[in-house]
């Protein structure tokens, strides 16, 4: 490889490397990376893909150092335009020669000891030089700041790739909520907002501790949105990508099968629900790509999960976070706990319910995808846990009395005005004492379910979160999806009646409340799949437009491929709209097409295809069936929706 000094050639990237400088990362049949350092200035990790001949992938870091001006080049004979997919493709005058594609902007970072990210900027180009002779840019790098970015090269046998990168249909541009950061990405070339220098992070900086961290559920989102990009539009971009984040995932793995988070301190603790998003990739890609690699990455992550429990009075619990097993680490890192025997349980153990749910369910589902047994005892005793648990309902009147004081802390501001006096005082004493000290009365008297149908996040911390009910009622879903016998009917009713009948829904929307929101969206998602009931399609159909209002992104599994809620031989085709304004909610499964088309738009449009359903369908509104046979195009009308399902089912 070329660099002299802090000059780069593009084309260098690419060229073999001198074994003995190479060190291998990762390796499966879907890929190999491997590492290596440029004259110790920077290091570049090298992601190739032997079932996908002709393209490959470079991250580059240069390393922190004095201040200095670094110029990339890539030679006389280039061309370099913008891409629609993000970022820019850099294209030789000749056909014969390569094309590059640069996904995302180089951004300049600043990182700890532990790989988290403690600042983060664009970098600037100090110039830029195209000419028959010459293409090349400058970047002024600051001290103490390394650069960043991310180079795919395309050879002749796979053009295909950079021509599907320059006609993108409307689908693969729309947002895309992520269940990890709550932020939304567009298009394939966002994927790398996320998927830095080799590992997938969060795209938000932590509040309290200002950095970004590495987060598996985040690499879940991705994966579940490129599957379900690779399912509608059939390209093989979606499958390389795939196949990188799998690699990503697969490469930050420790010894012990665990992924370690460092969210709330040096001690690197893990987050299990982050930790089960990397078993669920796994999961995801072992049943579509059988690999040994994959399997033995997918049995020591399994075993992670299962490993970390507590016995309570209730039965077998799966734990939250590793700083639950150490209590003087746990406080050290000021992380939010009561320490309590509540219910027989560990006093670091927070009954933090969705990830104990997350465990259940990715536990069971790898015994289904490996056939593996080994878990189903522990699978079954957290089961009759949550039975247990969900069941409780103890000082049932002292809850109604102090949820009906909670409810009007979560009143819209143009309600709450509208308060008379002495509930404006209650809501501000419930705001200012009760919160506070509500989880006073949970260690009294435990229960995770309140009355008007509230599901908690946890028992044993002292703040309250109902920004989880919509995670746990997601949660309850996907539970209830793979243990059809489960009781669950009578919870989620009553968690849905009390987002739609109550005030939660328009607070949550003052105040923009995205994970609450998008888990929302999630959740309705997950119960449509579910169930025939058209309250579910239409709640979906306005949560929609809620998201189009605060520009929140449809959750991944809206594109209809979620690989945990939707088999593979029931995978159809999300398609996509003429129009960008539209937006597409695919809630095909059982081998039956069903289409919710919404229309966030002041303005009527037409309901016109770039890529449509493979099936006649037949359209409702809100108001009634449509017309089958006409002889204008269907409309969805301003702020309105559109269902459509199969005809003739099959």
């Amino acid at each position: 490889m070329r660099a002299e000094g802090n000059v780069f050639a593009l084309q260098s990237l690419f060229e073999p490397c001198d074994h003995s400088a190479v060190d291998e990362v990762a390796r499966s049949k879907q890929f190999m990376r491997r590492k290596a350092v440029l004259y110790s200035s920077a290091e570049i990790l090298i992601d190739e893909f032997p079932s996908e001949p002709g393209a490959s992938c470079r991250f580059f870091r240069l390393q922190p150092g004095p201040q200095r001006r670094v110029r990339f080049e890539a030679g006389g004979g280039h061309t370099i335009q913008s891409c629609p997919s993000g970022g820019w493709i850099i294209q030789s005058r000749s056909d014969s020669h390569l094309t590059y594609w640069l996904p995302h902007p180089p951004a300049l970072r600043r990182v700890d000891s532990h790989g988290r990210i403690l600042s983060e900027e664009r970098a600037s180009l100090t110039s830029f030089t195209v000419s028959p002779t010459e293409l090349a840019v400058d970047i002024d790098v600051p001290q103490g700041l390394l650069l960043d970015f991310v180079v795919w090269q395309f050879a002749a046998n796979a053009r295909d790739l950079a021509a599907d990168l320059a006609s993108p249909l409307v689908l693969e541009m729309q947002p895309v909520f992520m269940w990890g950061s709550h932020t939304a990405a567009r298009g394939p070339g966002e994927a790398y907002r996320y998927l830095i220098h080799g590992s997938v992070y969060e795209n938000r900086f932590e509040p309290r501790r200002k950095w970004k961290i590495c987060a598996e559920n985040e690499a879940y989102s991705l994966y579940v949105m490129l599957h379900g990009l690779e399912v509608a539009t059939r390209k093989r971009l979606y499958t390389l990508l795939k196949r990188q984040l799998l690699c990503s995932v697969m490469a930050r793995q420790s010894e012990d099968g665990g992924w370690y988070h460092g969210e709330w301190s040096d001690a690197m603790e893990s987050h299990y629900r982050l930790h089960n998003g990397g078993v669920l990739v796994l999961e995801a890609a072992l049943e579509q790509w059988p690999d040994d690699s994959t399997r033995t990455s997918l049995d020591k992550a399994a075993g992670f999960a299962a490993r970390h429990t507590d016995e309570t009075d209730l039965g077998l619990w799966f734990l939250h976070d590793s700083l639950e097993e150490d209590l003087e680490l746990r406080r050290e890192s000021s992380s939010p706990l009561v320490v309590s025997r509540t219910l027989g349980k560990a006093l670091g153990n927070g009954l933090v319910l969705n990830t104990h749910l997350d465990s259940i369910i990715v536990l069971d589902r790898y015994r289904q995808i490996t056939g593996n047994t080994e878990y189903a005892t522990v699978v079954d005793a957290a089961r009759d846990t949550v039975r247990r648990l969900l069941a409780l309902r103890p000082a049932q009147l002292l809850y109604r009395l102090i949820y009906s004081a909670v409810d009007l802390t979560l009143l819209p501001s143009a309600e709450a005005r509208q308060l008379p006096l002495v509930l404006r005082a209650l809501k501000r004493a419930a705001r200012e004492y009760l919160l506070p000290r509500l989880y006073v009365v949970k260690q009294r008297f435990p229960r995770i379910v309140m009355p008007g149908g509230l599901i908690e996040r946890h028992i044993s911390m002292p703040n309250l979160d109902l920004n989880y009910h919509t995670v746990n009622l997601m949660d309850l879903a996907r539970l209830w999806r793979r243990f059809p016998d489960e009781p669950l009917a009578g919870v989620v009713e009553d968690a849905v009646s009390a987002v739609r009948n109550s005030s939660l829904l328009s607070y949550w929307v003052e105040l923009k409340q995205r994970q609450a929101l998008g888990y929302w969206l999630e959740a309705l998602y997950r119960l449509c799949t579910l169930s025939r009931k058209p309250e579910y399609r239409r709640y979906l159909a306005e949560g929609v437009l809620i998201a189009e209002d605060l520009s929140l992104g449809l959750p991944p599994s809206l594109l209809g491929a979620n690989p945990e809620a939707v088999p593979v031989e029931q995978r159809m085709p999300c398609p996509s709209p003429s129009d960008a304004r539209l937006r597409v909610v695919n809630l095909s499964s059982g081998g039956t097409w069903e289409i919710l088309v919404v229309n966030g738009d002041t303005m009527a449009i037409d309901l016109a295809w770039e890529s449509g359903p493979q099936k006649d369908l037949a359209w409702k509104s809100p108001d009634g069936p449509m017309p089958p046979d006409h002889a204008s195009p269907l409309s969805v009308r301003p702020r309105g929706w559109l269902l459509g399902t199969d005809r003739h089912p099959s």
